[in-house]
């Protein structure tokens, strides 16, 4: 159902496309006609159930122009010259067009007591989706969400894995146990030091978009888990030093991971932008870079942006520090926020896994719909 906001009040059309006036906007959104006549959802060309385009694009004859245009309720109706079917452009296709109603819900924080996260029982978490909702919507909106009071052993951490979507299969398997005895993987994870925050997976075309970690045993001292916000310190390096926040962005960064019967290699920019110059992925994991080289200027102007990247992030004022006791279960954007691991004594064992970014956005929009 459209708003008021987004319900199409005027259409004009000349040789060139199509201009349509949404709710109180006072520019149209103008369309090409070739646009127009591909985008159409018209039962002819558009199948509802599957969503899917069922017009040739490439047959569209050049030049296609309209007869003309008029508005029924919420859609625009264009009749064509050449006698093709009417093409149909419903309100809701028009707004988002026009970018109505599109706002970035992600909370930028350099200090983590300015962060509305509170922990979720987890009673209220599987007792239906508004649980969910919720414990997702902390994580698209701060990064992360923590659960309480959860059955953290391998089956626990699988059902609570199963309240975001399906598993991503790693080397490290599904759900996997993570803890200083674990034998079997060459990694740093696998130890009692201090780990500096980092992202998962950069050796991975794609990287994990998230990981929980779901903690089952623990005694002993430290072993605090560490977040900070790497999108907010990506654009205060924007802020600060641009020609670094550029480079970072430009320079792709190889990364591996090797051990027996494994060779995983990939590489991709430090801060990845989307097609509008937004943050949309922060890759920063020191241990597993790769050996690469620029020409020296650039190869130095290069280590300069990454040492000052980093030093945005490793102020400790900036991380959020939480011991996870039995019952506590942490899941985060990997793509967003660094993460580590304070040096401990005893036994600290987590239960975790990954998913894919697309699954968990797929997730919410089902969600909420």
């Amino acid at each position: 159902m459209s708003s008021a906001s987004s319900v199409p009040v005027r259409a004009e059309h000349d040789a060139d496309g199509l201009s349509v006036w949404l709710g109180d906007q006072t520019s149209p959104v103008v369309l090409p006609w070739l646009w127009v006549r591909d985008h159409s959802q018209d039962p002819a060309t558009f199948d509802a159930a599957t969503q899917q385009r069922n017009i040739d694009t490439f047959a569209i004859p050049a030049g296609a122009s309209a007869d003309d245009v008029s508005i029924y309720g919420a859609q625009v109706r264009v009749r064509w010259l050449d006698g093709a079917p009417d093409s149909v452009l419903p309100a809701g296709l028009l707004a988002e067009m026009a970018g109505l109603g599109r706002t970035d819900p992600r909370t930028a924080w350099s200090d983590p007591e300015s962060c509305g996260v509170a922990p979720l029982e987890y009673e209220e978490l599987i007792s239906g989706e508004a649980g969910i909702l919720r414990w997702l919507e902390s994580v698209e909106r701060w990064g992360y969400g923590v659960v309480s009071g959860a059955p953290c052993d391998l089956a626990g951490a699988a059902k609570l894995a199963e309240c975001v979507g399906y598993v991503r299969r790693t080397i490290f398997g599904d759900v996997w146990r993570l803890s200083s005895d674990e034998v079997g993987h060459a990694d740093s994870a696998y130890s009692h030091t201090f780990l500096e925050p980092h992202s998962d997976g950069s050796y991975s075309v794609d990287g994990p978009g998230l990981q929980l970690f779901a903690c089952s045993e623990r005694t002993g001292t430290g072993g605090e888990s560490v977040l900070v916000d790497g999108f907010a310190a990506a654009e205060l390096l924007r802020e600060r030093t641009p020609e670094a926040f550029q480079l970072l962005s430009e320079v792709s960064v190889p990364a591996h991971y090797i051990e027996d019967g494994v060779e995983l290699h990939a590489r991709r920019p430090t801060i990845r932008l989307d097609g509008n110059g937004r943050v949309e992925q922060v890759t920063f994991n020191n241990y597993d870079r790769s050996p690469f080289l620029l020409p020296p200027k650039q190869m130095a102007a290069w280590y300069e942006a990454y040492a000052e990247f980093r030093s945005i992030f490793i102020d400790e004022s900036r991380w959020m520090k939480a011991r996870l006791e039995p019952g506590d279960a942490l899941l985060f954007d990997n793509w967003r926020c660094l993460h580590g691991r304070m040096a401990y004594t005893g036994t600290r064992v987590f239960h975790g896994c990954y998913f894919n970014h697309e699954d968990f956005e797929s997730r919410l929009r089902t969600l909420r719909h």
